[in-house]
């Protein structure tokens, strides 16, 4: 993966540095799309119908609200079937097409608070209670390439 992503950073400045006509003949046959934000999580044992409930309730209101806002394009849940010792047992992958701006971000946090009916202490305990069954293994943050034709 780390030398697909050099030859894209490799190929992204030998256009920058190509006059144009030499870029239009000789262009990088993949261009980006969507953004992929992938989370890693570990579920404790007997943990897992506590998860896949909470994910079926909460989280999915909020993602679907996202959804219908516009500000995802789609999200999903992927189970490991064969997770060896510290790999996750479940990826959350949201996909986005633009980073909102600061103040977009705050505005956003701000409607899903009040669509949830939730203050920030209250969602900061919620969290916390998860981490009884789940851990946040870490984000992965990826882009999408398609070819350009």
């Amino acid at each position: 993966m780390k030398s697909l992503t050099k030859a894209v950073l490799a190929a992204g400045a030998l256009l920058v540095a190509m006059p144009q006509a030499a870029v239009a003949q000789d262009q990088y046959p993949l261009k980006g799309a969507e953004w992929i934000e992938v989370t890693g999580i570990s579920l404790e044992d007997g943990g897992g119908l506590q998860y896949a409930n909470w994910l079926a309730s909460e989280w999915r209101k909020r993602m679907d609200y996202a959804v219908s806002q516009g500000w995802i394009e789609s999200y999903e849940i992927w189970s490991n079937a064969y997770a060896r010792q510290g790999e996750p047992d479940m990826w959350l992958l949201t996909r986005f097409d633009e980073f909102e701006s600061n103040d977009e971000f705050e505005a956003r946090n701000k409607q899903m608070r009040a669509f949830m009916q939730r203050n920030i202490q209250q969602l900061q305990a919620e969290s916390g209670d998860r981490a009884k069954y789940r851990t946040v293994l870490g984000d992965v943050l990826i882009k999408r390439l398609v070819w350009r034709d």
